[in-house]
């Protein structure tokens, strides 16, 4: 018995155009600045400083929270996972709001830190945006994505290299 081959051949050149690489090797690259790593020290300062205004305010809740519940309450794992995950979800949005409103959370402003794009501007909604969802990732296994900027030869977080961003002394 003999089969039939039904197998279709893509000819790449009728689909994909040729790539102009002579253009991109006359334009200059984009190199992180130099002084990235004298900044760890400032930025895990100032992260620690928006880490411990967004749990004062969590805290703040949290006492309501439990003045208001019934008397006969005892909260589970559950309710604590809850509240943790609640924490960690505070904080992105903070740092997002902060992100999109002015390039610069309070942590960041006392230390004189600003979170500018490549072409040293501050940050617009796409770039916010993709900023705090680096942010996210990189709060989500253990703050690893901020951990990052110890080992990274550009001295970048997640969040700095998901949106293009990179954090600048004033």
């Amino acid at each position: 018995m003999e089969r039939k081959s039904k197998r279709t051949v893509i000819s790449i050149e009728e689909y994909q155009p040729e790539f102009d690489f002579e253009e991109a090797e006359h334009s200059p690259g984009f190199t992180f600045p130099e002084y990235q790593r004298e900044l760890i020290v400032p930025r895990i300062t100032a992260g620690i400083i928006d880490l411990a205004i967004v749990a004062g305010i969590y805290i703040i809740f949290i006492a309501v929270t439990f003045v208001e519940m019934p008397d006969n309450f005892t909260p589970d794992k559950r309710v604590l996972g809850i509240y943790g995950l609640c924490y960690f979800a505070l904080v992105a949005i903070y740092f997002f709001l902060f992100m999109l409103s002015g390039s610069q959370t309070p942590g960041m402003k006392q230390q004189r830190l600003i979170v500018v794009n490549k072409e040293e501007q501050t940050l617009d909604l796409r770039q916010a945006c993709m900023r705090g969802f680096g942010y996210l990732i990189s709060i989500l296994p253990v703050l690893l994505g901020f951990l990052w900027m110890m080992i990274d030869p550009e001295h970048l977080t997640w969040a700095d290299k998901v949106s293009g961003t990179y954090v600048k002394k004033l």
